[in-house]
């Protein structure tokens, strides 16, 4: 069992696709859309290593075309190659691609985690299971 696991075991974990996890995002102010998927993309694609870049486009358009307002809420399930994703408009799609689900957990888990109090809190969240 990985909760039993020490915090270097546990940060593997999170970095591999195949163990299942929902990421649910908050926005704390108001953004435009095209800035989310702007950010969200440009911490993807390098991650990517020029493969699948297809499946950006493919995330781009799970997100309609109206900007997102304080406490809007997205979700990302993901589930080995298989991103589950539901916009801040209630609307679902999925994008199933390992490249991608890889690279979205190491923009979240990896040594360069877009925030490391979130890494933090997962890691503490999981020992406490």
């Amino acid at each position: 069992m990985i909760k039993t696991q020490g915090e270097e075991e546990i940060k593997k974990a999170l970095l591999d696709s195949n163990y299942p996890r929902t990421i649910r995002i908050v926005m704390n102010r108001n953004l435009s859309i095209d800035k989310y998927t702007s950010a969200i993309v440009e911490a993807l694609e390098p991650r990517m290593n020029g493969e699948d870049l297809g499946s950006l486009e493919e995330f781009k358009k799970l997100n309609p075309p109206v900007d997102l307002i304080e406490g809007a809420e997205m979700e990302m399930t993901i589930r080995g190659d298989t991103l589950l994703y539901k916009n801040a408009t209630g609307g679902l799609g999925q994008i199933k691609s390992a490249v991608f689900t890889n690279a979205l957990c190491d923009v979240f888990y990896g040594a360069e985690a877009v925030s490391p109090t979130h890494l933090d809190s997962v890691v503490k969240g999981v020992k406490g299971l």
